[in-house]
């Protein structure tokens, strides 16, 4: 299995069968983004009378082709896939990428006996398939994309998403905050190559790191659990199941037609493998975030600093209304922060209120520094807080230094440390504009955004149970 994954993420050639000159169809966006996206070999596209797409020579049929194609996409009407497998088979093609649909999914009987027979005829010529009704593979590594604006650098988060959308999705939000990716599978229907193989694959993919799946149904319950479980014990797993509900199995039945299974089941699933359940795309973001960026700790009691009162409050809340512990300042910080500024050091908590130390020698920055060197706290988030020095352009220097402070800190502590810019602060030009640096500055700094407390705090929640379980479990193989 490990050599059939290989061929589809390092083909030699490939083939779009179904190219077009047209540029609104998929078969035409498949080769652009293959030459944009520099992809090393030779790029066949398929077109039965276009002498060229794209100023690539085209071929009216695949037999056509003078050199070897290792892997096929195919943008063609269902009712032609069983004659391209028969020249996938006679031109020695190992892997169908077959964004083409309108299989099972439509619920009709003959569709569903096509994607069979199609299966059947592929495993009879030895060709692997990807989907059917899938966008197939982002790989920047190797210049593979199904979406010309996903970023050419890779990373290391891996993705496994029976939804093309979904794929996308997690993609460019991701990118937005720094992510970057090993590979992302979109892999549909799942008639062939399915969630098992894929994690089992990412499981011992060195390039991964993290690993995030999105999951309507599984083929092969017994062998996913067992994968899911050695994937989870050497890397972070993230698992978000799409079906849940009543109404969303009905979606899942339209969508890629897979037994969906129920809630309990998959939540004890999850919890015995020791992965990360999450409930939506945001929440698979956000903790792929913590894990991609944030250092590894097992503690729940956290630090928080930077904004006003309020926000104080409600970071107190929602930190411990998703399962941290927001722990009060110990007595030797509080007699550190007297010999500072005694005026406010018995009035500050934790959070640590932005307001109290406007004018301090006391500064937000530092709080959190000393947060970061007490053993008392285990997981730091810092506010921004920059509704009040963004209300006027005096106040970017200001809060620039406040990010590059919070840069400095979560470099150099040894424990998680998110930062919280929020995603409000929008109605001037020169507004947007500061935010999009802010926002760019902790990117490519490597620090875990959030736009909510709550957010940060429950992505780091899961953070430190994963690793907090994972500890216990060593600790109890250990003679």
């Amino acid at each position: 299995m490990r050599s059939d994954l290989d061929a589809l993420f390092h083909p030699r050639s490939i083939a779009v069968v179904g190219a077009s000159p047209d540029p609104e169809k998929m078969g035409h966006r498949y080769v652009r983004i293959l030459k944009e996206f520099g992809f090393p070999g030779p790029i066949y596209p398929i077109h039965p009378k276009a002498p060229d797409i794209l100023g690539l020579r085209a071929y009216p049929s695949l037999l056509d082709v003078p050199g070897t194609v290792d892997y096929v996409i195919s943008c063609i009407p269902a009712p032609n896939i069983l004659e391209l497998v028969e020249e996938c088979a006679r031109k020695g093609v190992r892997l169908i990428h077959s964004y083409t649909a309108r299989f099972r999914e439509t619920g009709r009987h003959d569709a569903a006996s096509l994607e069979q027979e199609f299966l059947r005829r592929a495993r009879q010529a030895g060709i692997r398939i990807l989907g059917p009704n899938c966008m197939g593979l982002y790989y920047p590594k190797m210049g593979i994309s199904f979406k010309h604006n996903m970023a050419r650098e890779p990373g290391t988060v891996g993705v496994l998403s029976q939804s093309g959308g979904n794929a996308v999705e997690m993609v460019f939000d991701g990118s937005l905050r720094g992510l970057r990716f090993s590979k992302v599978i979109s892999y549909g229907n799942a008639v062939d190559l399915n969630e098992a193989d894929f994690m089992e694959y990412f499981a011992d993919d060195l390039e991964t790191q993290v690993v995030c799946a999105y999951i309507e149904g599984v083929k092969e319950g017994r062998r996913f659990f067992r994968a899911l479980k050695r994937a989870a014990q050497r890397k972070p797993v993230v698992v978000l199941k799409g079906g849940r509900t009543s109404a969303g199995r009905r979606a899942v039945a339209s969508h890629t037609a897979s037994l969906a299974g129920e809630r309990e089941l998959w939540r004890a699933l999850v919890r015995q493998a020791g992965a990360v359940r999450v409930d939506t795309m945001e929440e698979m973001v956000d903790t792929a975030i913590a894990f991609a960026f944030c250092k590894p700790g097992t503690g729940l009691r956290v630090g928080v600093v930077g904004g006003g009162g309020g926000r104080s409050v409600a970071s107190a809340d929602e930190c411990e209304e998703v399962g941290l512990w927001v722990v009060p300042i110990p007595d030797d910080m509080r007699r550190a922060w007297r010999e500072l500024d005694p005026s406010v050091a018995d009035w500050l908590g934790n959070p640590a209120d932005g307001s109290i130390l406007q004018g301090s020698p006391l500064t937000v920055e530092r709080v959190l520094d000393m947060m970061a060197d007490h053993p008392v706290f285990d997981i730091l988030i810092a506010n921004v807080g920059e509704h009040f020095p963004l209300e006027h352009p005096d106040g970017i220097p200001r809060t620039r230094a406040t990010v590059q402070a919070f840069i400095q800190t979560a470099k150099r502590a040894c424990k998680p440390l998110a930062v919280v810019l929020g995603d409000t602060l929008a109605h001037q030009p020169w507004q947007r504009e500061v935010m999009r640096e802010l926002r760019e500055a902790l990117a490519s700094a490597g620090v875990a955004t959030f736009p909510t407390v709550r957010r940060a705090g429950l992505a780091l929640r899961r953070l430190a149970t994963y690793y907090r379980e994972r500890s216990e479990e060593h600790a109890y193989a250990r003679p």
